[in-house]
């Protein structure tokens, strides 16, 4: 196979992957987006508890942060309470729990919508699935500008839906039936135990636990 033949294929392989099975790829998925994530908003927006304790999972992000700066840690919400995994002092998650709580009880709601939620990065796919079908069907064509303009457009516009989603959808500033009743912690890593090794200064990932209920009952002390 001479020169000009090796060029004329890879123009071809270039031309068939950016031009015909990335469009066709991005708008199959993008149509399986727009379908299947409203359910999974809806899901979170129509569990109170779940909201709540997510508002409470931010909360304590938020204050960490404002302590030391972005916490090395990843959330995960649940009805009776939440977790966060990876590198931080135990004692500082307790208390910045027990502080985000006080402080959404007592009125600062914008501690329960965090810029790095999983909610911002959900509604920017939504977004750009969104944005991808309108454009195909305003366009009636698939083109490499269509893919570049629904990724761009929903960048923009994915940050603006995800704070708007948080507040309304998927987290509840209204925490006054929450209290605090319990705080676990575990050592990621099997083979290490807390009792002999400080994680957060071993660079060891930590599991921490804030279990949460109505209120009337104490927080339980491990």
């Amino acid at each position: 196979m001479g020169l000009f033949s090796l060029f004329a294929l890879a123009v071809f392989i270039y031309v068939l992957v950016n031009l015909v099975i990335l469009p066709l790829w991005l708008a199959a998925t993008s149509l399986a987006g727009a379908l299947s994530a409203p359910g999974r908003f809806l899901a979170v927006a129509t569990n109170r508890r779940l909201r709540q304790n997510h508002a409470l999972e931010h909360a304590t992000l938020n204050v960490l942060e404002e302590r030391a700066g972005p916490p090395r840690l990843q959330g995960l919400s649940r009805e009776e309470g939440f977790a966060l995994r990876g590198f931080a002092d135990p004692d500082e998650v307790r208390s910045a729990a027990e502080e985000g709580l006080a402080r959404l009880k007592s009125g600062e709601t914008g501690l329960a919508i965090h810029r790095r939620c999983g909610t911002t990065i959900a509604a920017a796919n939504l977004a750009s699935s969104l944005i991808f079908l309108a454009a195909l069907l305003g366009l009636g064509r698939l083109s490499l500008l269509t893919v570049v303009l629904a990724m761009v457009l929903a960048n923009l516009t994915g940050p603006l839906f995800g704070r708007f989603f948080q507040r309304f959808l998927t987290t509840s500033a209204d925490v006054r039936d929450v209290s605090i009743v319990g705080f676990e912690c575990a050592v990621a890593r099997a083979g290490w135990s807390v009792f002999f090794v400080d994680p957060a200064r071993a660079g060891i990932p930590v599991v921490f636990f804030v279990r949460t209920a109505g209120s009337g009952r104490r927080e339980g002390r491990p």
